[in-house]
């Protein structure tokens, strides 16, 4: 092809490398668009076989960089690429964080780097705190503050968040025994769960023991539906297995980012759901459409009428409360009524406003 510089290279099974003729960002983009159009389905048989492709391209550029870093980067952009993705600088400070994270991780575990934030759940008719939810913090020596979205995607890709999940859950599970000693108001605290629990050797014998342990009362564990998304209908039967375990452990179960569009309603008849978490893109979605306002209405009494403590998430307007509540929605989480908040913070909160 005149735009390549060098004859394309296999260098798996599943990839090739070449270089090209120096081309503009844009022109090479549609170049390779066009390429992965065409070459995208093979002949099998008599058949047409989609086998969908990515590229990841890293310019050699200045200052000049060899052959074999230049590659290196191209393989991390073709990871995060839809379908083409472009190396940069904002890719390599992601890359350089995810690697100092991962060898952080396990000592920032042992050092209690980790502080869990809790941010209240409410009456929207009452305005009292009936729940929070628990969320994680990473306050790292070598690396500063770290919101979620820093390192929680990223630990569920190597595995790491199954141990910080449990070290979450023993947190949350003594703060609640303290709350009982000390005379405070014992509210359900919601703490999240990996899908990978759900193929865990131990997890359930794990979970056992700390319910032994703390005896906790009021502990809620939050699954999001693709937990059970696992292509295998055998792994997906043992998942649901698991949580049925777990309830009867005493654990409540609640089915997070209700309404983002996987919503398989099978699960709503399969598990033992107590609490249905409704995402908060379907409360934006209802503000300016009433089809979506009948959609999330209706959400609402399903949930209702299954037994089920419907929250919506992400409330920031006391506009978006007031829907809430026309349509029939209890409970409520967002900024309008407290943001995440430090354990003394929230403490001090219980005593106001439960």
């Amino acid at each position: 092809m005149p735009w390549t510089k060098l004859a394309a290279t296999r260098t798996n099974a599943a990839s090739a490398v070449c270089l090209t003729q120096p081309m503009e960002r844009d022109d090479l983009h549609g170049t390779l668009f066009q390429l992965m159009r065409e070459s995208e389905y093979l002949e099998v048989g008599h058949m047409l076989v989609r086998a969908p492709l990515v590229a990841g391209v890293c310019y050699l550029g200045a200052p000049p960089m060899d052959l074999g870093t230049a590659l290196n980067n191209a393989t991390l952009a073709a990871e995060s690429a839809e379908p083409i993705g472009f190396f940069n600088s904002a890719l390599q400070r992601d890359t350089l964080l995810q690697s100092r994270m991962e060898s952080l991780q396990q000592r920032a575990l042992e050092r209690g780097e980790f502080h869990i934030w809790y941010q209240p759940k409410y009456d929207l008719v009452t305005r009292r705190c009936v729940g929070a939810e628990a969320l994680v913090r990473w306050q790292s020596a070598e690396l500063g503050f770290l919101p979620p979205g820093k390192f929680i995607s990223f630990f569920e890709s190597n595995g790491f968040i199954t141990q910080l999940d449990f070290y979450n859950l023993e947190h949350v599970m003594e703060f609640q025994r303290d709350c009982k000693a000390k005379g405070l108001p014992v509210v359900p605290i919601s703490v999240n769960q990996s899908r990978l629990h759900m193929r865990e050797k131990g997890y359930l014998h794990r979970m056992h023991a700390l319910v032994e342990r703390y005896k906790a009362e009021g502990i809620e564990l939050e699954l999001m539906e693709t937990a059970f998304d696992f292509g295998s209908e055998a792994i997906r039967e043992h998942s649901l297995a698991v949580v049925t375990a777990l309830h009867a452990m005493d654990f409540a179960i609640d089915m997070d980012d209700f309404g983002t569009g996987y919503s398989d309603l099978s699960l709503l008849n399969q598990l033992p759901l107590d609490v249905m978490k409704i995402d908060r893109s379907l409360l934006l979605a209802s503000e300016g459409s009433e089809r979506m306002r009948i959609v999330l209405k209706m959400m609402i009494d399903l949930g209702h009428a299954l037994g089920m403590r419907v929250i919506c998430e992400g409330i920031e307007t006391e506009e978006q409360e007031a829907l809430l509540r026309a349509v029939g929605c209890k409970y409520g989480q967002g900024f309008l009524y407290g943001r995440p908040m430090q354990r003394a913070d929230f403490e001090a909160f219980l005593r106001a406003h439960a």
